[in-house]
């Protein structure tokens, strides 16, 4: 049953292993899934007919940083899949350095495998849907695992919904990308 959008509901973006009863932690949390779920039904609802989502990845826990980097993924701790939630740097690194012990940023992403689309094709579509101000997203980003083959379509909330220019300044995010060897490089794509 979908309780968030007519094809989405919250359990499709819960943690890895959480129950299906799973909702969010916060009003915050909750908000943030919203506008995700909002948006990607905008896209759905431009999909070629018998065409529709999956996703594969949500709201991500610490664990999940830590589950994935042992199945050769290379997760960021600053990723907006953290959805809400603080997340402890590591002294010493780049990231500590620009934003402190805990990363308090990540506003709301979900991995999307279509079903009845190529993945690239996805991408495009949405890609041009943001163009077109038919949808907001912060980030799209292509992504492919050179290990297994799989690719999947990265989708982030929009910055400018959740914080002021200063911070969005700061975090200094790029809106469409492209990864082909598991997220270990990123290039930018600027038109398709």
């Amino acid at each position: 049953m979908s309780d968030l959008t007519k094809n989405f509901s919250f359990s499709e973006f819960r943690p890895k292993n959480s129950p299906s009863t799973w909702t969010p932690n916060s009003i915050y949390q909750k908000m943030l899934i919203v506008n995700l779920a909002e948006n990607l039904q905008i896209v759905r609802d431009k999909m070629p007919t018998g065409s529709y989502m999956k996703i594969t990845s949500g709201v991500r826990l610490l664990s999940d940083y830590d589950r994935l980097r042992a199945s050769g993924y290379n997760p960021s701790k600053t990723s907006d899949h953290n959805c809400g939630v603080s997340i402890p740097l590591i002294n010493g690194t780049k990231k500590f350095k620009k934003f402190g012990e805990t990363y308090n940023f990540a506003i709301g992403a979900a991995d999307i495998v279509p079903i009845g689309m190529e993945v690239w094709d996805l991408f495009k579509l949405s890609f041009r849907l943001v163009k077109e101000g038919v949808c907001n997203f912060g980030q799209i980003i292509y992504e492919k695992n050179p290990i297994n083959g799989s690719e999947w379509v990265h989708y982030g909330n929009t910055l400018e919904e959740f914080f002021s220019k200063r911070i969005i300044e700061m975090i200094g995010r790029q809106k469409f990308m492209k990864s082909i060897d598991g997220g270990v490089t990123y290039s930018i794509v600027n038109s398709i």
